[in-house]
């Protein structure tokens, strides 16, 4: 039997730093771990003394792995198996996201959890559940089997250790406003530290840096107009779930997903953007992004004041004199933004009140919003009418019924949250676009009878909130950091009284100054900032997109 090892301290750091170096290796080749985009982002950094910032704090990262690897091989059993709990805990929680969203964990992942269910929480275990972590474990045991320090360290370089991580990832997003990667058990102490420090220190309540205050919106000017003034249109903003704009055939897409929307392009009615980019890949800050008008530069905002207290393209709908009505196809419940939108909503109506309490098939939902949005613009002018609709949500069998089925096999699942296998990708696809052409066009189909005559001039503006991977490389459906989460189809149906250039790269961010222009807001009177409106924008305009996957990484969209 092999016998333990007496080690110097030489020989100590030496061993953490080939182990440190090891682990590096096996995250990047065997886990996925990304550093290319992040030294590509530095090499296009506008100073050579941020690149170097940036650098170093990548460099130190490692440095404080390393310090705590030393400190695990050099302690007492009783530290070593605080760390090794630690050590563990921060492996299977760090490659479950890489596994199923292809990044580390973030304070919102921290916040999201929060909120769920415990059988959420359960349903997802087998998504998240990454069995290359026991491979570094197993190796770290092995470790600390076979190496004996010939003196322990205890609580001093214990609390060394901890507070060195603590102290980086406070400080650090203080001096850079980009995340930058680094080794799993570092990132997992960056997820705790952010959260800890923007919750319970800032202001002593368990969750967001937000948690417990009063959040109000900042007011808007109102326009000198008449209080009995009622704007001459409609305004539809159609916020769609899970609709990736490269599956579209109006947007090029080989199979015919698309063939209704696409008469209406060829008729002139539809002006299409192609494919757009999200405001992020998850639906909650897509939605808060969108309605506030923030671009991918207005973050990162570790207290959220930004995404909770700009304002809303709800308040300048009211300061318009619009009626502002809310179609939610996702929810019983209120769910998004903060409890201080719901003032500027003349009618909130989730799952419930839209079904008005009758059964229904999952893929007749939206088409029960479509009929009640028609009746509302046939009836009169100056509604604005927000539909974020249910789309095509995962599991993809339930977005269309069993006679909609044009490209088959199609993939059926009974749990939403399973992770189909490689040889089962194709059927998913099926799956996907039969649910896409099922909702898309079955949608425009209802909500007007003819659109060469769109009643009251009323006019649509179509999006989705995030795209899909449609499970490829294993990967949870969205909230990554892929092109295919981010890319998002964006058009508009109906007379905007303009000719418009197509050919202009968008983003969510055109949205908000095109639905202030279609209410004919002043431009004077417009505080915040913001991206082209899509009714003003040439192409010449264009530049280089990004999207925010969580509120503190910025990624490039076009490479």
């Amino acid at each position: 039997m092999i016998k333990p090892l007496k080690l110097n301290d030489t020989m100590i750091t030496r061993v953490a730093a080939a182990s440190t170096l090891l682990l590096f290796v096996y995250e990047v080749y065997a886990v996925g771990v990304n550093y290319s985009d992040y030294f590509l982002y530095l090499q296009d950094s506008e100073t050579i003394i941020f690149a170097v910032i940036g650098i170093v704090l990548f460099l130190a990262s490692f440095y404080v792995f390393f310090r705590a690897v030393e400190f695990i091989l050099s302690a007492s059993w009783p530290y070593r198996l605080v760390s090794l709990l630690i050590f563990a805990t921060a492996l299977f929680v760090e490659y479950g996201y890489q596994k199923a969203l292809g990044r580390f964990s973030t304070r919102l992942d921290i916040e999201s959890a929060i909120g769920t269910t415990t059988d959420q929480q359960l349903a997802t275990v087998s998504m998240y559940l990454n069995l290359r972590a026991i491979i570094p474990l197993a190796l770290l045991l092995v470790l600390l089997y076979f190496v004996r320090p010939e003196k322990n360290v205890a609580l001093k370089s214990f609390l060394l250790t901890n507070v060195l991580f603590i102290a980086l990832f406070a400080i650090s997003p203080m001096i850079v406003d980009q995340k930058f990667p680094t080794i799993s058990t570092a990132a997992f102490y960056r997820t705790a530290t952010d959260f800890l420090i923007n919750g319970p220190v800032r202001n002593g309540k368990w969750g967001s840096g937000l948690t417990g205050i009063d959040l109000r919106r900042r007011e808007v000017k109102k326009p000198p107009v008449p209080d009995d003034y009622r704007p001459k249109n409609n305004v539809v903003v159609i916020l769609d779930e899970s609709v990736r704009g490269d599956h579209l055939s109006l947007n090029g897409y080989p199979r015919e997903t698309t063939p209704f929307l696409s008469k209406l392009n060829e008729r002139g009615i539809l002006h299409n953007w192609g494919i757009a980019v999200a405001a992020s890949t998850g639906s909650r800050f897509t939605f808060n992004a969108l309605v506030a008008g923030l671009t991918p530069y207005d973050f990162p905002d570790s207290s959220e004041l930004k995404i909770n207290t700009f304002p809303t393209i709800f308040q300048y709908a009211k300061a318009m004199n619009y009626k502002v009505q809310y179609f939610d196809g996702q929810m019983h419940s209120f769910w998004i933004g903060i409890d201080d939108d719901r003032r500027f909503f003349d009618s909130w109506r989730g799952v419930l009140d839209i079904s008005e309490g009758k059964e229904f098939e999952t893929w007749e939902l939206d088409n029960i919003i479509a009929r009640k949005v028609k009746t509302i613009i046939a009836g009169s002018t100056g509604n604005f009418i927000f539909v974020f609709k249910h789309g095509v949500h995962i599991p993809y069998q339930s977005n269309f019924p069993p006679n909609q089925e044009y490209w088959s096999p199609s993939y059926h699942t009974e749990n939403k949250f399973d992770i189909p296998s490689g040889s089962q990708l194709p059927a998913v696809a099926n799956a996907y676009d039969n649910g896409l052409r099922y909702n898309l066009d079955s949608f425009f189909q209802n909500l007007v009878d003819d659109y060469s005559t769109i009643p009251n001039k009323t006019v649509f503006v179509y999006t989705g909130d995030h795209g899909q991977t449609l499970f490829a490389n294993g990967r949870s459906s969205h909230g990554g950091s892929t092109k295919e989460e981010a890319g998002v189809p964006l058009f508009i149906v109906g007379d905007i009284g303009r000719p418009v250039d197509t050919s202009y790269k968008a983003s969510h961010q055109n949205i908000f100054p095109t639905v202030l222009d279609l209410f004919e807001y002043p431009d004077e009177l417009r505080e915040f900032k913001s991206a082209p409106s899509l009714l003003k924008a040439k192409g010449s305009d264009s530049k280089p997109r990004f999207f925010n996957p969580d509120l503190g990484l910025r990624v490039a969209f076009d490479q």
